[in-house]
């Protein structure tokens, strides 16, 4: 059975038995605890770099964030470019349609790829393009071997975007937890190894962290790839048959609704990054504060990031079975839900921010003070932005459930850039706030983004709840 039309309104099946708020409110919780275990292990793979990086010194940890930095706008485009995969499997699945299933995996895996290589040079690029954008050139320099590292372990990385997708789109996240925990353990014993040198592996300090994160990318797309071909319910469905053949049609709908879902992360997490880079301005010791705050703030964003594909997904399931009243039902719990986790992270950062801030620092680093005094306001200000930021993460992913991506794409991109960066600018250069001024600039730009994106996901349930077209592309 194809995916219903929505070109006549179509007010979907007789009889639909509306589900309480209790049952949604646990399958929201049930779906996204494996979700957020998964999400914090990915996070964790780049948290185990980032202290890794401050456990050499301040010098490596400002060199390394940087180049992180750097690419990470390649890193997020590709995840929004693949997020749609698990929407159109999860549309499929309501919807029994194993073609579009099949289909809709391979072609996720070829967007990976390409992605990939295809921004992989601009990687290697990055000391010369960094030095252009005014950073230091020392640090820039110094950061050459970690993004050629970087560069190769792209497309293995992307790849384990689009299996990921597939199979939290089946409700079973489960597998791709076990495969990035299993990744994160042996970054971890990577990246000692390959920092200090453990016969036969050479020394290569910063390189090596890259090395290690690249190696760990490898082993987990492959371990997925294994586990989907032989076990059930995937392998029935032979998902890498003909992995060759091009399908335009999914292409064209995975890049459709994937380019604008790309943008807005990129905008946000370019957000982050520009306000990097301007705090890059004030000295090492801002750049390393600005480094540790942020994966602090990261951390915290993986719970309501993985409410959201939650959100996603059942959103999605829901509309390719044409049912209002859940579809609502599930989207306003997983918004509930997020509300509450962001407040207890919210607490968590107000109550202990020093203890936070030292475990990405080594005691004897002769910045430590500096860095410290700078990174502590700056995890205060990440305490005070939880909310609207799980707020307007939550938001868009309920809107990609329902194909609604280019309008929120507009929305968050000007919140985060007009508000955001201007704001931060404006706080630290014109009010001469600082490092610290500048930092404060998320916190306008992530208030203003949850503000527009939940009226538009209200509107948008509103259409639904009257009727209206359930999927907008």
């Amino acid at each position: 059975m194809a995916i219903a039309s929505e070109k006549t309104g179509d007010r979907g099946p007789k009889n639909e038995l509306v589900l309480g708020w209790a049952y949604h409110h646990w399958q929201n919780i049930k779906m996204a605890t494996p979700i957020v275990i998964g999400a914090l292990s990915v996070i964790g793979i780049s948290t185990a770099d980032i202290i890794a990086m401050g456990w050499i010194d301040s010098i490596n940890l400002a060199a390394g964030s940087l180049a992180q930095r750097y690419y990470q706008p390649v890193y997020f485009f590709a995840l929004g470019m693949t997020l749609p995969v698990g929407a159109l499997i999860a549309q499929a699945l309501g919807a029994r349609d194993d073609r579009q299933i099949r289909r809709a995996l391979r072609q996720g895996l070829v967007v990976g790829v390409a992605i990939g290589i295809l921004f992989a040079p601009i990687v290697v690029a990055g000391p010369t393009i960094l030095v252009w954008l005014g950073q230091d050139p020392d640090l820039s320099y110094m950061a050459t071997d970690f993004l050629i590292w970087t560069a190769i372990g792209l497309p293995f990385n992307f790849i384990f975007f689009a299996l990921r997708q597939y199979i939290v789109a089946h409700q079973r996240p489960l597998p791709q937890v076990i495969a990035t925990l299993l990744g994160l353990g042996f970054n971890i014993v990577g990246n000692y190894a390959f920092i200090h040198g453990v016969s036969p592996v050479p020394a290569m300090g910063l390189a090596g962290i890259a090395l290690a994160t690249s190696l760990t990318w490898l082993l987990v797309s492959l371990g997925l790839m294994i586990y989907i071909a032989t076990s059930e319910p995937y392998k029935s469905s032979k998902p890498f048959q003909r992995l060759w053949v091009m399908d335009l049609q999914i292409t064209h709908r995975i890049a459709k609704l994937g380019f604008p879902i790309g943008l807005t992360i990129v905008a946000e997490s370019g957000m982050f990054i520009a306000i990097g880079l301007i705090i890059g301005l004030f000295g090492t010791a801002g750049l390393a504060a600005s480094a540790i705050a942020n994966q602090i703030a990261t951390v915290a964003f993986m719970v309501p990031i993985a409410l959201g594909q939650a959100g996603t997904i059942r959103v999605a399931h829901y509309a390719g079975r044409l049912d209002r009243q859940n579809l609502g039902r599930s989207a306003h719990s997983v918004m509930l839900i997020g509300i509450l986790v962001t407040s207890v992270t919210m607490a968590i950062l107000l109550i202990w921010p020093d203890s936070l801030v030292k475990i990405y620092l080594n005691q004897d680093d002769p910045l430590l003070e500096e860095v410290i005094a700078l990174a502590v306001p700056m995890v205060l200000i990440a305490a005070l932005f939880q909310i609207p930021d799980g707020m307007q993460g939550i938001a868009n992913s309920v809107l990609r459930g329902l194909n609604d991506t280019r309008i929120p794409a507009l929305m968050a991109i000007g919140s985060f850039w007009l508000f955001g960066v201007g704001g931060g600018s404006l706080m630290g250069f014109t009010f001469e706030l600082g490092p610290v001024g500048v930092w404060a600039g998320l916190l306008v730009g992530l208030a203003a983004s949850a503000l527009t994106l939940t009226w538009r996901m209200q509107r948008g349930l509103d259409r639904i709840m009257a009727g209206g077209r359930i999927l907008s592309g």
